[in-house]
This record gives C-alpha cells, sequence and structure tokens, in this order.
C-alpha cells in the first residue's frame, strides 16, 4: 500500500511532472501482500491525485502535471519461467492486470489528465509480432518488452520512453527539452 510520504518527499511546489505508474503489482491477486483490489487501485490513484490538486491537501501544487501510465501487460509465461511455485499459486495473470490497466484509464479520465496505455500498445504489439512470426520465442514474445514477465527490459523502455514524448509532444510540447526532435 502507497503513502503520500513515499511518493511526495516534500518539495512538490516545486515539481513541474509527476508520472502515476502503479498497477504491476496491485493486480497481484488478493492473497498477496502488496496486492490491492480494483476498487483500492481506484481509490488509491484518485487519492495521489488529489493530494496535487486539492487546495486543502499540504502537497496542493496546481501547476504540477499529472500523467498516469497503465501497468504494462504480464508475460505469465515468463513469470511460470521465473518463479517456480506459480503453477502451485499463482499470483498474476494478464486477465486481472488488463482490469487495472482499464481502471487506470477511467481514472485519468475522470481527472482529466492524459494518460498512456502502455499494457495495450505493448500487447498489440505483441499481437502483431506473433501474428507476422516477426518474434518468435518460448514466452509468447512478451520477453521482447518485459525481462521477467512483470517488469520492462530495455526494448520496454524504450517504448515507454517513446509513448511519453508523444504524449508530451500533444499535451505539453513546452516540457520538451530543447535538445529532443520536436
Amino acid at each position: 500500500m502507497w503513502r503520500d510520504r513515499d511518493i511526495l518527499p516534500g518539495d512538490e511546489k516545486r515539481l513541474q511532472m509527476i508520472f502515476i505508474f502503479l498497477g504491476a503489482n496491485d493486480a497481484r491477486l488478493p492473497s498477496k501482500e502488496d496486492s490491492s483490489t480494483l476498487e483500492e487501485y481506484q481509490s488509491n490513484l484518485h487519492a495521489i491525485i488529489s493530494l496535487l490538486r486539492d487546495p486543502a491537501s499540504e502537497y496542493y501544487s496546481p501547476k504540477t502535471r499529472i500523467l498516469i501510465i497503465t501497468p504494462p501487460p504480464i508475460g505469465e509465461l515468463m513469470i511460470q519461467s521465473y518463479t517456480p511455485t506459480f503453477a502451485a499459486d499463482p499470483f498474476v495473470f494478464n486477465n486481472r492486470t488488463r482490469l487495472f490497466a482499464e481502471m487506470a484509464k477511467q481514472v485519468a479520465r475522470e481527472a482529466n489528465v492524459p494518460s498512456i496505455d502502455l499494457y495495450s500498445e505493448i500487447e498489440n504489439r505483441v499481437r502483431e509480432e506473433q501474428t507476422t512470426g516477426t518474434w518468435v520465442s518460448r514466452y509468447d514474445g512478451y520477453d521482447n518488452y518485459l525481462v521477467d514477465g512483470i517488469h520492462l527490459n530495455n526494448k520496454g523502455n524504450m517504448l515507454l520512453y517513446n509513448l511519453i514524448l508523444t504524449t508530451f509532444k500533444a499535451v505539453w510540447p513546452e516540457m520538451l527539452p530543447k535538445s529532443l526532435p520536436s
């Protein structure tokens, strides 16, 4: 469970941007310590946004730009490989993670903040690679974007970076460093 002191260390008035990129661990099935229900996840996302937007909050920072990033999909075969107890005690399922990604997008719409749908971006790319045969692996292609079935690898991080740049160009072009192509 997150705590505001973990996310906002004390100089939030100077924050220009905050990325809310939560959900991969929250989507673990409820038997795991760091999991959340979908309702708790929704409430937590709204609470984080309120910390910066609510004038009554000690963390009020109305000029801080907020970007929500959905959790990535789960490479279930990779999780099974890296976690030998997975078959006996499955704690992550991609369908559950999809629900958390949908909830992140819903909260972004409700709070009128931009979002990046990393879940769908990776899922679409994996499906395309599976269909065209451009990526063949024993992990259904998720290892092209994930290092262990849950965390982004170099290519996954580069995809996220490019999605963030695209969002900046569309929503906050003034935030782009001058040295980056526009």
